[in-house]
């Protein structure tokens, strides 16, 4: 299998970017969706505080999440795409590719929101018991920057239940195997 895509479909490197970034993905929202859970299992302990430091592993794991991002979209812009897939119509070929576009809008706009609700918010951690996390800036509310973080990920679930949708629906999932 070749390294670069081609007229034979995705190469290697296209199709392990795409699989790091949804493990990457699945583990980031886990991670977000179930702080508290995950904290008390790597810290064997219920403590809030290790809720509050456990936010920053979800930052790092975001921060992660961007540079993976950032090399797709160079892979993306440095190598040909394949061909379309004769499965999908014209129609089809459209909204795949506005949903390509919106998911990499996400990918950058969900850890973006993330990041600055650590960084810009002003809203003060605790993250162990004598220690406290200060944020460096307070430009936006922190409830104004959760609000931008949660609408990111429902606007990412829509888009992923179009690109997968589309993919089951017309066959095509075999091509980033």
């Amino acid at each position: 299998m070749p390294l670069r895509n081609g007229p034979g479909g995705y190469g290697v490197v296209t199709k392990v970017l795409h699989w790091v970034t949804v493990v990457a993905l699945v583990v980031q929202f886990l991670l977000g969706y179930g702080i508290e859970a995950a904290s008390e299992l790597l810290t064997g302990t219920d403590d809030s505080d290790h809720d509050e430091a456990a936010v920053f592993v979800h930052g790092w794991l975001g921060g992660g999440i961007l540079v993976l991002t950032a090399l797709r979209l160079v892979w993306r812009t440095t190598t040909p795409l394949p061909p379309w897939s004769d499965r999908l119509t014209s129609a089809d070929r459209k909204v795949e590719s506005w949903i390509e576009r919106a998911l990499y809008v996400l990918l950058c706009w969900i850890p973006l929101s993330g990041m600055a609700l650590l960084l810009a918010s002003g809203e003060v951690r605790d993250v162990a018991e004598d220690g406290e996390w200060v944020p460096p800036l307070d430009l936006v509310d922190d409830d104004v920057l959760l609000g931008l973080h949660v609408a990111g990920h429902v606007l990412f679930y829509v888009a992923l239940a179009i690109h997968v949708g589309l993919a089951v629906r017309r066959r095509t999932l075999s091509r980033m195997w």
